[in-house]
């Protein structure tokens, strides 16, 4: 199973904290590169950080996906990107 097949099969289970957990363990090991993707994973994470602080009741959820929203133009990049976009967009939070 890919990584973002992994992400979105926690997603769907509404277990955010998991999701942004899997995304972040590869995103460690990328950020102080010169990764073209690694703010593509920055915001998915976010997204994940969004629906985890939204699930247990905190405002400022909101901030949070706005971040995930900075980074769409990267996701666009790749076809598997804008696929993840579409489906954390079916799941905003407000």
């Amino acid at each position: 199973m890919s990584l973002f097949q992994e992400f979105k099969m926690l997603i769907i289970k509404k277990d955010f904290f998991e999701a942004h957990e899997i995304l972040e363990e590869y995103w460690h090991t990328i950020r102080k590169t010169n990764n073209p993707y690694k703010n593509v994973y920055r915001g998915f994470i976010n997204a994940a950080v969004a629906l985890e602080l939204k699930k247990r009741g905190r405002n400022n959820y909101k901030k949070v996906w706005k971040t995930y929203e900075k980074y769409k133009p990267l996701y666009k990049q790749k076809k598997e990107f804008i696929e993840i976009m579409n489906f954390l967009d079916s799941f905003k939070p407000f």
